[in-house]
């Protein structure tokens, strides 16, 4: 698949071209210089052959197929719209499937990847085993499910570098934060006059940026001194900066001569004596190169013989005269009957590069590629936001840092620019705000403290100024315990951990704190009639009760009991005293001081007061008191409910100054 614009120009111009078959057409001339053109990938002069000659062929269905031919040349300088006007018209000729195919892929690598697949689906529909239309509807798919997944990579375009023009294939020297920056452009500052026949635009050049002490990048400048009038571009800086490898790519007499790849030394701060680096013969075009991290081993891109398909992947190593040994291709895990473009090796052994491989997200992707415990490839797809619609190439990535720059003509970019890529790391936070639970407004100078299992701790305090709101910065793979505090307030307690969190994540917390200043009933403490012994199903009410009081051991409180109106005054106060000293027990085998609490019995002195609306009691009205003239005015059924209603185990809290015994 050829999708590239300045890409192209910058490798692997050969004889290797996929030229459209016109066997049964007729040898018009001007056709003829056409298809050559179109052969040597001067793709734009093509177009215009291509339009000459259609005017002077009578034949529609064969004017219908040449429509093919000028699909395919816009499409190889990426203008999708007007290769999709001929693909259209392409449709009812011989190339219906091919045209069908390739109106899929201009919208897939427009980003419209439900178009894509519906165009796919009708190459399909006309010939059901067309490989590329399959790849197509799941590489589509893939690219759908991609770009809703999230990324710890951040990626933007990098002003310093990007122009009106192409701006591709950064290269960098890293200096201890003076870095020295390397692209190719084909902005107006490019040596020479002349335009590309592939692409109808200017030659593209080498060219510089500085990091300053002030962190600022200094303007571009052009490598004049290696710098011609054709092609120069895809540079790799080795021998910490000492030796440049660049692309060239020459022309003479309007032919394309190829690209080779070129060693140039600075020499007193000027880039000087470039040489070609004789790994292949002059006839054979290669280009890209990249030296592995000890310098030992070049990697390049070339369509010479012996390949899987397009432009491969092949490397050479150093041998003991200091001179590059035989090339050899890196095999059928790395290269494919596509295109394999732009290898980068980091430091640590993982080898980048682009390809047009099955599942890509357009047409260039970025891949990684690295070796598993049986010492076999491994090749991964770096998804977005490397990857995009677009071409994505040319990769540099930092030794030591998570960080780069790559290449993309993607959605937002005026013609192929550079991106700026970073790993940023991941920000935890617990922030939240904490309020009164009956009034639901904000408490003033409550206390949150965090505790983390690293040791730390953390204190802050919510205040009118803060609206009521607290925040902590959090560490990754850690757990927290929090206690939010306030006087005359219980304690609020949680906890969280960052310890499964790959994403920047925060933790917002609503903290509804409960006021001491009030009497609880403690719900469903039932006891059999007329005995004091707690049933095992008012248990778990009150191991609430305990935990509560754990959470704040300063806390006194005191435990009232009540009963319903059925016997004398003197027989429910006994069984009220009975039942709360049950309670106490019960708290005290579990731990809680007896000096923290008091017990009294009311017996059926103190009826209970509706203070809340109940939906399974509408007839209890707001402000009702269930004594003994109310209840007897009910019918059966009620007094029953109104009766257990008033048997009840309340507490309150009447101090905050508990000191707990050391011992």
């Amino acid at each position: 698949m050829k999708v590239y614009t300045k890409i192209l120009v910058i490798i692997l111009l050969s004889s290797a071209f996929i030229s459209i078959s016109h066997s049964g057409y007729s040898q018009h001339k001007r056709l003829k210089k056409a298809d050559e053109t179109y052969e040597a990938g001067e793709y734009y002069t093509a177009i215009g052959l291509y339009q000459s000659a259609m005017r002077k062929i009578k034949n529609k269905r064969e004017k219908i197929n040449i429509h093919y031919n000028i699909g395919e040349c816009y499409f190889n300088i990426n203008n999708f719209r007007k290769a999709r006007t001929n693909y259209r018209k392409a449709i009812r000729g011989d190339f219906a499937v091919e045209a069908y195919y390739k109106l899929g892929l201009t919208s897939k690598l427009s980003g419209d990847y439900e178009a894509a697949i519906k165009d796919f689906k009708k190459a399909l529909e006309i010939y059901p085993s067309d490989t590329l239309s399959i790849l197509g509807v799941e590489s589509c798919e893939l690219s759908l499910q991609w770009i809703e997944e999230r990324s710890r990579f951040k990626a933007e375009k990098f002003k310093h570098t990007n122009s009106k023009e192409n701006d591709f294939c950064p290269s960098v020297v890293e200096k201890s934060g003076y870095d020295h920056l390397y692209f190719s452009s084909t902005r107006k500052e490019a040596k020479g006059k002349k335009t590309s026949g592939i692409t109808g635009e200017k030659f593209s050049d080498l060219f510089l940026i500085k990091l300053d002490k002030q962190g600022k990048w200094s303007k571009a400048e052009a490598l004049d001194s290696i710098n011609t009038e054709f092609d120069e571009g895809s540079c790799h800086l080795a021998n910490d900066g000492r030796d440049l490898y660049y692309t060239s790519c020459k022309k003479e007499k309007g032919k394309n001569l190829g690209c080779q790849i070129f060693k140039a030394s600075k020499i007193d701060g000027i880039w000087m004596n470039p040489e070609k680096v004789d790994i292949l013969a002059d006839s054979i075009s290669f280009g890209h190169p990249a030296l592995s991290p000890d310098g030992t081993v070049l990697y390049f891109s070339s369509r010479k013989d012996g390949g899987f398909g397009g432009a491969d992947l092949w490397y050479c190593e150093k041998d003991e005269s200091g001179g590059w040994g035989k090339p050899k291709n890196m095999g059928p895990e790395i290269n494919t009957p596509g295109d394999e473009l732009f290898p980068f090796v980091r430091n640590d052994g993982v080898l980048y590069f682009s390809s047009d491989r099955h599942p890509s997200m357009g047409g260039l992707d970025i891949f990684k590629a690295y070796k598993d415990e049986d010492k076999k490839w491994v090749v991964v797809n770096l998804k977005p936001p490397f990857n995009s619609n677009g071409n994505d190439f040319g990769i540099y990535y930092y030794a030591n840092e998570e960080k780069g720059f790559f290449t993309s003509d993607r959605r937002g970019s005026k013609k192929e620019d550079i991106y700026y890529f970073e790993k940023p790391p991941v920000e935890f936070a617990f922030e939240g705000i904490v309020k009164d639970l009956d009034t639901k407004r904000v408490i003033d100078s409550a206390v949150v403290i965090l505790y983390g299992s690293d040791g730390s701790m953390f204190t802050d305090t919510t205040s009118q100024d803060k609206l009521g709101r607290f925040r902590f910065k959090l560490k990754p793979k850690t757990d927290y315990v929090y206690l939010v505090t306030k006087d005359q307030y219980f304690n609020g307690k949680g906890r969280l951990t960052t310890d499964t969190l790959d994403f920047d994540h925060t933790f917002d917390r609503e903290i509804m704190l409960e006021t001491t200043n009030k009497t609880f009933e403690i719900p469903n403490i039932e006891f059999e009639f007329a005995k004091w012994a707690l049933v095992e199903e008012s248990k778990v009410n009150l191991n609430n009760l305990i935990q509560l009081l754990r959470d704040n051991p300063n806390l006194i409180i005191e435990l009232s009991a009540h009963t319903d109106m059925i016997g004398s005054a003197e027989t429910n106060l006994e069984l009220s005293n009975k039942r709360i000293e049950s309670v106490r027990q019960y708290l005290i085998e579990y731990g809680i001081p007896a000096g923290r609490m008091q017990g009294i019995g009311h017996g059926k002195a103190k009826p209970k007061h509706i203070i809340r609306y109940d939906e399974n009691y509408p007839w209890l009205e707001i402000g009702t008191v269930l004594n003994e003239e109310y209840v007897l005015s009910l019918d059966k059924d009620k007094q029953e409910i109104a009766n257990q209603m008033n048997r009840r185990i309340e507490f309150r809290v009447i101090g905050n100054n508990y000191i707990p015994d050391l011992d």
